[in-house]
């Protein structure tokens, strides 16, 4: 008798399984400057994953800070600089997330998230003498069980 009942529960279990509604974010957060010489990951990056459509806010805020000449220096574009990206990280403070991971001591971090077209990935952290440090990419993670993911922790004008 109890063969057949465990049978039965296996099979009617065994849809769940067959397939996830869900994708592995499989990334590393690395340094700009080493990406080219090094493979040393950065620990302590806060990385955030959003549903990218319903986050225009902090599309657009990103946006800014691309094309803002930072860099170069200019008191004025710094100011900017800094007055937008104080502002991105209240956005994404704030923004419904649908995964969230920090990197561990090499710099790695996994992140389940539900299926949808298109996922932002964001991480910041914190470094000594850098005004701005993070990074952002968006995927798509429909019909996908793992996407791998490598945020150059820098603003993306260094590229």
């Amino acid at each position: 008798m109890f063969f057949p009942l465990a049978v039965s529960l296996t099979l009617s279990l065994s849809p769940i399984y067959a397939a996830s509604d869900t994708t592995l974010l499989d990334g590393s957060a690395i340094p700009c400057a080493d990406s080219r010489e090094s493979t040393a990951g950065l620990p302590g990056v806060r990385v955030n994953a959003f549903n990218a459509p319903k986050v225009p806010a902090i599309r657009k805020s990103l946006f800014v800070l691309d094309t803002l000449a930072w860099e170069s220096g200019d008191p004025d574009a710094m100011r900017a600089a800094s007055a937008e990206y104080t502002r991105l990280l209240g956005l994404v403070r704030k923004a419904p997330k649908i995964g969230y991971a920090m990197s561990n001591g090499n710099g790695d971090f996994e992140i389940f998230v539900k299926q949808v077209d298109s996922v932002l990935v964001f991480g910041e952290a914190k470094m000594p003498g850098q005004p701005f440090y993070y990074s952002a990419k968006t995927v798509g993670s429909t019909g996908t069980p793992e996407v791998r993911i490598v945020l150059l922790m820098c603003n993306q004008q260094l590229l």
